[in-house]
């Protein structure tokens, strides 16, 4: 299923203004600090994204962590961020936090969710996991009116079991 066009004009014009330009993407990386954040705004005002705290943040987490692939939705690109082992994935307790997390924010004040997803976002840089991010930009987009339902979505990602593996009967 293809993004709707407007998810879809916005990541686009996203892209094409950070993936060939370190400078720009440098300065949408400067969104994360307080101290630094208005040096993220000319580019915001050139994404037009200045009005709407999810475009803001989507932005700062694509110039943070630039690897875009469909399918790998918050829950499974977290999921992919290491083995689980004892019953317990190494990531379990960052994304019970992120889970746990109520306010987007603004776009001069970022809420928890926005700092979560910074986390995960640096941490999926490092390990070169890519991220959804026409998923991540739906998710944001309906996070006033079903938070629960997006939490639920990317709960599910993470902590559904394997298929099992087809056997045979043993004679």
């Amino acid at each position: 299923m293809s993004p709707p066009p407007n998810h879809d004009s916005f990541l686009q014009r996203l892209q094409r203004c950070v993936d060939d330009d370190r400078g720009m993407r440098a300065s949408l990386r400067k969104y994360w600090s307080p101290a630094t954040r208005h040096q993220a705004y000319p580019i915001l005002g050139i994404l037009g994204a200045l009005d709407d705290s999810r475009k803001c943040l989507l932005a700062a987490l694509y110039a943070e962590h630039p690897l875009h692939k469909d399918g790998f939705t918050v829950g499974k690109a977290a999921l992919r961020l290491g083995d689980r082992s004892d019953g317990e994935h190494p990531f379990d307790r960052h994304f019970r936090r992120l889970l746990a997390a109520e306010k987007l924010g603004s776009v001069a004040a970022p809420g928890d969710l926005a700092h979560r997803l910074h986390r995960l976002a640096m941490r999926l840089s490092r390990e070169a996991v890519p991220l959804d991010y026409h998923a991540v930009h739906q998710n944001l987009n309906h996070w006033s009116s079903w938070a629960d339902r997006v939490k639920l979505g990317w709960a599910s990602d993470f902590w559904q079991s394997p298929p099992l593996a087809e056997t045979s009967p043993e004679p």
